[in-house]
């Protein structure tokens, strides 16, 4: 049931992001954490938004949680160190009401990105 929650998360990001970044899929991993980037949008900023929606999550590796910087976990997995990412981690308690709060703040952040883009 966790992984089927955390493989939704995933789904919303790449439906409503179509060039986001999931990390490790494809690899044994944990089923309750979804790790990802949104091109374009700083995961400070990100992590902010989704606070004030009311999601918390983090920005970053776990190992690096309370540092700014880039990740030193992304840097060693090939990635640049420009890209920020966001973690989100569930239990057997989320439930379909904490996954559709997810969606609507990041379609909210997503919205805000393709406005942004526009008057660039």
């Amino acid at each position: 049931a966790v992984r089927q929650r955390r493989d939704e998360i995933e789904a919303i990001v790449k439906s409503l992001v179509p060039d986001a970044e999931i990390f490790g899929t494809g690899a044994p991993r944990l089923a309750n954490t979804a790790f990802f980037a949104i091109a374009g949008v700083k995961a400070e900023t990100a992590q902010i938004a989704f606070d004030l929606a009311g999601v918390a999550l983090s920005a970053g590796s776990a190992c690096s949680s309370g540092k700014v910087g880039p990740s030193h976990v992304l840097k060693a997995m090939g990635y640049g160190d420009s890209l920020g990412a966001l973690r989100v981690s569930i239990g057997p308690a989320t439930g379909a009401e904490d996954i559709e709060l997810f969606r609507v703040a990041l379609a909210g952040i997503t919205a805000r990105r393709a406005d942004r883009e526009r008057a660039a």
